[in-house]
Formats: C-alpha cells, structure tokens, sequence
C-alpha cells in the first residue's frame, strides 16, 4: 500500500541547529501531544472543538455555494464568449481505472500529510515526498493507522524522498517519478501540490536577514524550484499546480511580517503565473488556509516561547543566553529566532506583549478553535477535481472572517481593530 523510496545519495537536509525540515506551509499547526519533544498541550476543549468542526462544515457549505457561482459563471464565459476550457481528467474515475497521479511535498506530518492520505482515498495515486529518509515512516506509521487503509488500492500512495532546497534531489525524485508512473495513461501525473514550509512569529526590526532568507528559501523560492522541475511534465498532462499559501497572506498581524510577505508573494506570483500557462492548459491556485490544527507544532511552539521569555529573563540579569545572541521570536519547527543585536527596553516593552497575544492564540487553536488538517486536504482536493479551477481557495473561519474584514471594513477600521488586538495602540 506504500512503498518507499530510499536515496542514500540524496543531499542531508541541513546540520543540527539548521535542519532543513518541510513539514508544511500552514500559519500555526498544532496538536494535543508533541511526540518530538514529549510535551503535554493543555486538554482540547470539547466544546471549543465541537464549535470548529461546526465550523468547518459551514465552510464546506460555503465551499460548495462558491462552487455553484463559479460554475454557472466559468460555463457562460466558455459558451458565450469561449472563456477557461473545463476540465475533466484531474479528477479519477474508479470504474474505468483511472488513478491521475498528484505530487505533494513536505507529507510527513500536517497538511501534507492529510492531503496525502485524503487524495489517496479519493482515488489518486499520491507520490508523497518527504525531506529526508528519517521522515518516511511517519507517512508509512499514518497510512497504517488510517481507518481508511483498508480501503486503499495497492501502491495508493508512494513515499519518496526529496529535498526541496536541494535540485539535485528534485531533480533524482522527478526522474523516480516518471520512471514509475511510466506511460501509463491511467496514472498519468496531472498535480503537484506545494506544500512544504514553515512560519516565523518575530519583529522585523530584529529578525536577522540570514533567517528571513532563510524562511523566504523554503517557503517561496523552494516552490518555484519543484514548480520548474515538475512543468514539462504537467504541460504535457495540461495538469495543476497547488500552491500552499496562508491566511497570513492577506491578513497580516505584526510579529508576522516575514512570513505575511512570503504568503503575499507565493499568492501575488500564483495569480499572473496561472494567467501565462493558461494558453497551455495549466493551472495553477492558492489554497488559504487558516489556523490549521496539527503536527505536533504546538507543543514545539509552546516550548520555544518558554525558551524565549527564559533568554529574555537571563539577558535581562546580565546573560547573553551562552552565545552573545538575545531571542526575539519564535518559529513552528521549535526554534528560537536570535539576534545579534539586544533590543532596548522600549522595544522589549513593545514586543513582549505582542508575542504574549500569540502565545494566547497557540493555546486557543491548540485548544480546539482551529480546523484539522483534513478540512485543508479537503480543499486540496477541490482544487485538483474542479473543472474549473479557480484563482484561489480559502478555508478556515479564521482565513474566512479575515478575507470577509478585509474586503468589506474601511482599512482604518480594520487597522484600529487588529492594532487593539495586539496591544500596538
């Protein structure tokens, strides 16, 4: 049911400290039990989690109205005025054996692990890519433990190695691909799925360049890298791209400004590079998830903010933390975001109670409030069976209240109310 691919020559993901992990571009993914570190999230409340499942349906409800509009619309423009071409075969069809394949990166844990196992019971055939050999038993471990594993046709879902910061692994996994799927017509490869990244919660005046860089190589041009090595085939197949983007993309509270402008840039490219493939056939969508609940991340989350208000205690004493460097933020992998440069006590006192704020939101998503992982991969899903693939998808109540407020409330307003939100007024 999977089968694994192992590349003892592919490039090491990154050194302790730097590791180069993909695990997915959700803002905040969480989950009750960190299995990394071992660390206990608070209890979800089940009030709080039947709330968001309610939630998530009504989502799916708006889903499928937005589903209608945008046909009834795409079908007139392609009658009357010879508009987008439908599109039937992204979607499988079980009868006649057709199984399309559908690339999805960064699948060990999350998002693109819910896509994997959702996409696979939909009836695709999932290469599910992972950045190293030591993630591939957690797609494997996944799939085992899936109810619907049973149910799953023979070699459903494929686990492949590749690193994406690396072109040479690209390079190794599109050949394993191609090698693999072959000519068949029925496993034809028609989707790739974007999905591998991380988030940074940091002021920008303090975040280092090289960390920025750092998050813009993996969560953006890491995307235009698999995009490159993936189009011959995808145009041939006249097949899609599925970009991962975020709520952050469009809604952007401070200490996020880095992975916002990230967000903003994967939707801003997605949007006119979709306009230049469409005379191909192509295409290529944004999904927008909100605060998407799992992974394991709350629990690193959670202890890399202890570590953050420890350092800032120590350096407060006196210490620099052992290495000259003073925290300033966090990311979703665990980590402390550094500087080499101690803020002032005018900034301390700004910051601290922004960061405290997002503390609060972690341990509300983690709580219940924020979608599962298969609310996204539901989505994912639309966007690859749509015949009419759309400019871009939003799911979440949080993804969905913010893009609501930000088209219809006077900037001002809107401003005023997230300023208030973060103590920043």
């Amino acid at each position: 049911m999977v089968d694994v691919m192992d590349r003892s020559g592919d490039p090491k993901v990154g050194e302790p400290g730097t590791k180069r992990q993909q695990t997915g571009s959700q803002a905040l993914l969480l989950r009750t039990v960190d299995p990394t570190t071992s660390t206990t999230m608070p209890a979800r409340n089940k009030l709080l989690s039947l709330f968001s499942s309610l939630l998530a349906m009504l989502n799916r409800i708006l889903a499928w109205l937005d589903f209608v509009v945008h046909y009834m619309s795409n079908y007139i423009l392609y009658f009357i005025f010879n508009g987008l071409k439908p599109q039937r075969h992204t979607t499988p069809s079980p009868l006649k054996g057709y199984a399309p394949s559908v690339v999805v990166t960064g699948a060990s844990e999350g998002i693109g692990l819910a896509t994997s196992l959702y996409l696979a019971t939909k009836g695709y055939t999932v290469f599910a890519t992972v950045p190293n050999a030591n993630e591939v038993h957690k797609v494997c471990d996944a799939v085992s433990a899936s109810e619907s594993a049973t149910h799953l046709p023979p070699n459903a879902i494929h686990t492949l190695v590749m690193d994406v910061l690396s072109p040479e692994s690209i390079s190794h996994c599109v050949e394993e691909i191609s090698s693999r799927i072959g000519s068949d017509p029925q496993r034809r490869l028609v989707g790739v799925v974007n999905n591998a990244g991380y988030c940074m919660i940091s002021p920008m005046e303090a975040t280092p360049l090289s960390d920025v860089r750092k998050i813009f190589e993996l969560d953006f041009f890491a995307y235009i890298s698999v995009i490159h090595a993936f189009m011959p085939i995808i145009k041939k197949n006249k097949g899609r791209f599925v970009n991962i983007g975020s709520v952050g993309g469009f809604f952007n509270p401070p200490m996020w400004a880095p992975y916002s402008a990230l967000k903003a840039a994967i939707e801003g490219m997605t949007r006119s590079w979709r306009l230049e493939l469409m005379p191909f056939g192509v295409g290529m969508t944004t999904i927008r998830p909100g605060f998407t609940r799992s992974g394991g991340i709350g629990g690193k989350i959670k202890n890399a903010l202890d570590g953050y208000y420890d350092g800032l205690n120590g350096h407060r004493d006196g210490e620099k933390n052992g290495t000259g460097q003073v925290p300033v933020g966090v990311d979703s992998f665990g980590r402390l975001v550094k500087s080499e440069m101690p803020l002032g006590e005018a900034e301390e006192k700004v910051y601290r109670p922004m960061l405290d704020q997002w503390f609060k939101s972690v341990m509300v998503a983690a709580d219940g409030g924020a979608q599962d992982a298969e609310a996204v991969a539901k989505t994912v899903h639309d966007a690859m069976s749509d015949r009419f693939l759309m400019p871009y998808y939003t799911v979440g109540t949080s993804a969905l209240l913010g893009q609501m407020v930000r088209d219809l409330c006077p900037e001002s307003v809107y401003e005023f109310a997230v300023a208030k939100t973060f103590g920043c007024l």
